[in-house]
C-alpha cells in the first residue's frame, strides 16, 4: 500500500500488486534461492541519503495495509528472515499515517514492543482491523486485555516513558526513511527492498529469495 498527501492535506491510500507472484511470473522459471548477486533496481534500490546508526533490517507496516497482513499470513517474510539470519534482526514500526486509527496502533505496537507481546498481538490486531472490529481505543485495550494487559495496565503504559520513547521512535523512523508505502523493507540504513522485484514460482519460493535478497545485501 502506498500513500501520499493531497493538495488538501488529506491522505490517500491506493493498494498495490507487488508481490512478484503475477501469472507472467508464475509462468517463468524460479529463481534460485542459493542466488548469490543482485541487480540495483530490480531486487533492491540504494537510499539517495543512506541512514547511520539503524538496525540491520527494518520493516514499516500498517495494520490497515492488507498487503502487510499477507507478509505475516501467505508471506511471512519476517519471520523467514528471522530464522535464515538470527532471531529478532527484523525490527518492525508501524505507520501511523494510514487509518483513523493510525495513531493510537503505533502506541499500541509501542506497547507490544515494551511488554514483549509482539508476537502474540500482531495477528489479533490485523484480523480486527479487517474484520472491521476495531472502532475505537476500548477496541484495542479489550484486544491486548485478552493477552493479559488490562485496559488499566494499558492507560498506565500509554504514560509511560518506555512507551512514549517507542512512539516516538517509530514516527522518528517514518520520517527519516521517507516511507512511502508499506510494507517496505530497509538494510543496514542503505538499501530497500523492491517487493515486485523478488521473483518466484510459489508463495514459499518468494519468501525464501525475498530472506535471501536481505541476506545479501546485508553481507555487504
Amino acid at each position: 500500500m502506498i500513500f501520499k498527501k493531497s493538495a488538501l492535506g488529506s491522505l490517500l491510500f491506493l493498494s498495490l500488486s507487488f508481490f512478484g507472484l503475477t501469472p507472467a511470473v508464475l509462468a517463468a522459471s524460479d529463481v534460485s534461492i542459493n542466488k548469490t548477486t543482485l541487480e540495483e533496481g530490480k531486487e533492491y534500490t540504494t537510499l539517495p541519503r543512506p541512514l547511520i546508526s539503524q538496525p540491520p533490517v527494518v520493516e514499516f507496516f500498517s495494520f490497515y495495509c492488507g498487503p502487510c497482513y499477507q507478509f505475516i499470513d501467505t508471506y511471512p517474510i519476517s519471520d523467514a528472515i528471522n530464522r535464515t539470519l538470527s532471531e529478532g534482526i527484523v525490527t518492525k514500526y508501524h505507520v501511523s499515517l494510514m487509518g483513523a486509527l493510525g495513531n493510537e496502533l503505533t502506541e499500541a505496537w509501542a506497547i507490544a514492543i515494551v511488554t514483549g507481546k509482539t508476537d502474540q498481538l500482531e495477528r489479533p490486531l490485523f484480523e480486527a482491523v479487517r474484520d472491521g472490529k476495531l472502532k475505537n481505543i476500548d477496541d484495542i485495550k479489550s484486544i491486548f486485555s485478552q493477552f493479559g494487559i488490562e485496559p488499566e495496565a494499558y492507560k498506565k503504559m500509554q504514560q509511560s516513558l518506555p512507551v512514549k520513547g517507542t512512539v516516538a521512535l517509530q514516527n522518528t523512523a517514518v520520517k527519516n526513511f521517507e516511507v512511502k508505502g508499506t510494507p517496505s523493507f530497509y538494510i543496514n540504513g542503505k538499501y530497500q527492498i523492491n517487493n515486485a522485484g523478488i521473483a518466484a514460482t510459489s508463495p514459499q519460493a518468494y519468501v525464501d529469495n525475498f530472506a535471501n535478497t536481505v541476506k545479501i545485501l546485508l553481507a555487504r
